[in-house]
């Protein structure tokens, strides 16, 4: 394996891990909010709302889901709106954690 190789397996290991870590994150959060067991929630295919949750609930889980990756107060003011319209959109784990990375600080 050369240099060049070796550093992009690294970096989409490390891809790899962080998207596991958020998904973690993610379902633990929908788990303790929706009042459901982690093991019930699929990432590809559950519904938010078809779990139980509503607006107020997705808000709150959204909330959670930032302060448990450390963004402050102001930069979760964008990321809560693009997380809430995209769990709108599609209310699949899967797809908070897609826009999340994407729109997480660095």
């Amino acid at each position: 394996m050369n240099d060049q190789s070796a550093t992009q397996h690294v970096a989409s290991t490390s891809d790899a891990l962080d998207v596991a870590a958020v998904t973690e994150t993610v379902l633990e959060v929908w788990a303790d909010v929706l009042e459901v067991e982690r093991e019930t929630i699929d990432p590809e295919t559950s519904d938010f709302f078809d779990l139980g949750g509503y607006s107020l609930l997705a808000l709150q889980a959204i909330g959670r889901v930032l302060a448990a990756h450390g963004v402050d107060q102001d930069e979760a003011l964008e990321i809560e709106g693009l997380l809430l319209n995209q769990l709108f959109e599609t209310p699949t784990a899967a797809a908070q954690v897609s826009c999340l990375i994407a729109n997480l600080p660095r």
